[in-house]
């Protein structure tokens, strides 16, 4: 039930956002901007409890990053399994808001303050270097040039990336609603990640594996009555996991116009019934768009390994956030 946790996560790092800024108090209304990670580091069994520990990692003018550790266990033999970050930003009136500053005092709280700031820098990078809104360099552009010149030439054989596509459309009613009484980030959150699961589960045709949530960025609220859009495909492969792109989208029904709500990127292994990881077909793009996609997938899956990597490497380590 990964969709259901994400539900929570956000909900977690709402309350810690809210208890940090005196959002009630100041009458502020605090919203997830993004979820910058969610890094899988060990299993999930059904037979343990899950533990959330979330702080306030790093705190900017008006946003904030809340980092959640995510450990699996029974009463006092916790061991961690996941680590999340959120970027919560605080809002008033509709305009953004000043939040209370945080000071790092121990080495744990500066390491914690220093890496979100490092996470900060890199999605500002991220954004000014997007591929979908900013022309690939020479080097992207002769990649995209390489691999359409081998997928032509039949050197380079897979599935192509238009037959991964699946839908889905889905009406927003009140009981999803969050305490501004628009949906709540955390359901789209697990209908998009639950989308992203079928696509692997219909990809691979073996039980998909969850590794992480590279990204999932929230442009604009979702009203109560709203018709919703849920667009994935597969972007990327790699040789053992595979990315999924999920796009939701809100639709006009009387002028059938639409507008972008939510992107959000997930990556999967999948495994065989010996509960070995499969090698996964590659996806080939055929269009100028799908090769831009593919550039941003490939991009985005370099950057979560060395996030994956690192993670796996404070596995142990004692409340990392």
């Amino acid at each position: 039930r990964i969709g259901k946790l994400l539900e929570d996560l956000d909900l977690v790092a709402g309350k810690v956002a809210y208890s940090h800024t005196q959002g009630w108090e100041r009458g502020l209304g605090i919203v997830t901007a993004a979820c910058d990670r969610i890094d899988l580091t060990g299993a999930l069994p059904s037979t343990s409890d899950l533990q959330l520990l979330a702080s306030v990692n790093w705190v900017g003018r008006s946003s904030l990053e809340v980092g959640i550790r995510i450990s699996s266990g029974n009463e006092n033999n916790w061991r961690r399994v996941a680590r999340a970050f959120f970027i919560m930003v605080a809002r008033r009136e509709g305009l953004a808001a000043a939040v209370n500053p945080l000071i790092p005092k121990s080495p744990e709280e500066l390491r914690r303050f220093k890496e979100g700031q490092e996470r900060q820098r890199l999605r500002r990078e991220m954004s000014r270097h997007n591929i979908m809104t900013v022309a690939p360099n020479e080097q992207e552009s002769e990649l995209l040039h390489s691999l359409f010149l081998r997928i032509r030439q039949g050197k380079l054989k897979g599935a192509s990336m238009a037959e991964t596509l699946r839908q889905s459309t889905r009406l927003m009613h009140p009981q999803f609603r969050n305490i501004h009484n628009k949906i709540f980030g955390g359901y789209l959150m697990r209908e998009a990640f639950e989308l992203a699961w079928n696509i692997t589960y219909l990809y691979c045709r073996e039980w998909p594996q969850f590794l992480c949530v590279d990204h999932m960025y929230f442009f604009e609220p979702v009203e109560i009555g709203s018709i919703l859009s849920f667009t994935g495909q597969v972007i990327y492969t790699s040789p053992k996991a595979l990315m999924v792109e999920v796009t939701i989208e809100v639709i006009d029904p009387v002028s059938g116009t639409s507008e972008v709500t939510n992107v959000s990127f997930y990556t999967f292994t999948a495994l065989d019934e010996a509960g070995e990881i499969l090698e996964i077909t590659p996806v080939l793009p055929n269009t100028y768009e799908e090769g831009l996609k593919y550039l941003d997938g490939s991009k985005r899956f370099r950057l979560g390994e060395k996030s994956r990597e690192y993670s796996s490497g404070r596995k142990n380590s004692s409340k990392s956030g």
